[in-house]
This record gives structure tokens, sequence and C-alpha cells, in this order.
């Protein structure tokens, strides 16, 4: 699991980056992309995890995990890509596995 790369919460606002980006693994079982995805945008946006729009509230998170999950399907889906907001922020989570949050 690699964790977001940017500065850490509690940043001066000049300097909280405006883009994030992560790996996810789509078969590790363990690897909880909601819970990455908000931790990413709460970091962006400077603000505390709770406080972040719900992400359930944009789409279902088992089944973005479905999707692109090699093992629910035969397909390869590393050219895929699906793209939503969340507290302001452009989330692209691509079929390979990197997820990038932009601030708008």
């Amino acid at each position: 699991m690699t964790a977001p790369s940017s500065t850490h919460p509690g940043t001066p606002a000049a300097t909280v980056p405006r883009t994030t980006s992560f790996t996810h693994d789509w078969a590790d079982g363990d690897d909880d992309l909601a819970t990455r995805i908000v931790e990413a945008v709460a970091e962006i946006t400077d603000q505390d995890e709770t406080h972040v729009e719900r992400l359930y509230d944009r789409l279902d998170p088992d089944s973005l995990n479905s999707l692109f999950s090699r093992t629910d399907t035969d397909r390869y889906a590393g050219d895929g890509l699906v793209m939503f907001t969340l507290e302001g922020c452009t989330v692209t989570v691509y079929g390979s596995g990197l997820v990038v949050v932009q601030r708008a």
C-alpha cells in the first residue's frame, strides 16, 4: 500500500498540494479504496476526514471495486477509468489502480 504523495494535515493552505495520488491494489481485499479516497480528499482540502462529504452519497464503493476487480471479471480493465467529484475535488480512479485526486 502506497501512501498519498503530499504534505501532512495542518500544513498552511498555501503549501497544501492541489493534487495527490496513490496506487490501489485491486487484488488486496484488505485495502479499502473508499477510505483511502476520503483520506486523500481530506488531505488536499486540509480538513478532518470526518468532515469530508460521504463517498457513499456519490457512488457505491463495492460497485467501484467490482468494476475493476480482476477476480469478478475475465476482462482486463486497466484501460478503464471512473471520474467523480467529492468535496470540490475531482477523483479519477483508473483500472490500473492509480487514483488521482485534484482540487478544483
